[in-house]
């Protein structure tokens, strides 16, 4: 029967021992972020606390001595141990969702902040006066384009340099000296005058009618255009952000992507507000470029518990976490009670000791 005990106490010491090794390796990774170079040392120290505690409470138990002391420090210590296995679980099952949620969090920000600068931009005064002038320039093209291409009475003539005459004037003046080909000009030739005059028209424009304001303010929106086009679905703005490469949020690239997005918008924003009146300042808000956050305690618990973006990712988490250090203790009382084999094998071993004596005895 000795051999029975000894052999449950084996099996005993095994797997609190293993359970207390995992316990120790998701510590470590829980408890790194805060503590770095102190935390092989408090992890260690959680193992032999843990490992101590379930042999005491396996001896309690085949003492029949009360659990009330052990079982409380094994609480006290299993709270710090429990605290970083679920960190560790939860930030492995969930950092790169967290991270996405935050970096697409900012972009929405980012593009909410351009939205309102591009507005501003598009309603300063000078702009809307150059603005204008410039559609007036694009009809009158399209208007002479018509008059031009008219199947019935092709070619340019008396309307057609009517039209020419109103470009001319929102110009401040003709912006070549092209000969205007007659009304019996070949159609190729029309086309032809008609493109590169409809160029120097739009060049004249560019260069010498509109204003700096108005140009700068133009280039400014075109690149904020072509920010929004890229960035109209988060998260595939954050797969080309990344390269299509297939790499985690949290490579070193991927990290940058925050401080991508604040650079730009603090650009846009100074190059902006360089060209707005005092009233119509734009201030874009603050983009949150840290992600290193991810891994640490309190950021795992609020995600998991108040957040509650997976329900399921949570619970199994906390359920493994706990697991490892409730197993050994569980495994004790059922195995060192009464009722269990090393129980029942210690009182078989009692009933043959006293039967073997009173047989010395008769």
């Amino acid at each position: 029967m000795a051999t029975g005990k000894n052999l449950y106490l084996l099996l005993y010491a095994t797997a609190a021992l293993i359970c207390v090794s995992i316990s120790v390796i998701l510590s470590y990774h829980g408890y790194y972020a805060h503590l770095e170079g102190l935390t092989v040392l408090f992890a260690g120290l959680l193992g032999v606390l843990l490992f101590g505690t379930d042999m005491m409470i396996r001896q309690h138990r085949v003492e029949r001595r009360p659990l009330t002391v052990p079982l409380g420090f094994f609480v006290l210590v299993a709270v710090f141990s429990g605290a970083s296995n679920f960190n560790y679980l939860y930030t492995n099952f969930m950092a790169e969702d967290i991270a996405e949620r935050e970096v697409g969090s900012a972009i929405e920000t980012y593009r909410d902040d351009l939205l309102g600068t591009r507005e501003a931009l598009g309603e300063i005064p000078a702009v809307q006066r150059d603005e204008q002038r410039r559609r007036e320039v694009v009809r009158e093209l399209g208007n002479l384009e018509e008059q031009v291409m008219d199947p019935l009475r092709p070619g340019c003539g008396e309307r057609c340099r009517g039209h020419m005459d109103n470009i001319h004037e929102v110009l401040g003046g003709a912006p070549t000296d092209l000969a205007v080909p007659s009304v019996s000009a070949p159609e190729e030739d029309q086309q032809v005058w008609l493109e590169t005059y409809r160029n120097a028209v739009i060049n004249d424009f560019m260069t010498g009618a509109a204003t700096t304001t108005y140009l700068r303010s133009r280039e400014l929106r075109e690149r904020i255009d072509g920010i929004l086009e890229r960035t109209g679905n988060p998260l595939e703005a954050l797969e080309a952000m990344r390269g299509g490469s297939g790499m985690g949020l949290l490579s070193q690239a991927a990290a940058e992507l925050p401080r991508e997005l604040q650079r730009t918008s603090a650009e846009i924003e100074r190059r902006s507000n360089a060209l707005l009146p005092e009233d119509m300042q734009v201030e874009h808000e603050k983009i949150d470029a840290d992600l290193s956050f991810i891994g640490e305690i309190p950021a795992s618990f609020s995600d998991g518990f108040v957040e509650r973006p997976n329900v399921g990712v949570t619970v199994v988490s906390l359920l493994l976490g706990v697991f490892v250090d409730l197993a050994p203790v569980l495994f004790a009382l059922v195995l060192f009670g009464p009722e269990g084999a090393a129980g029942a094998a210690t009182a078989a071993s009692g009933r043959g000791s006293r039967t073997t004596s009173r047989r010395v005895t008769t």
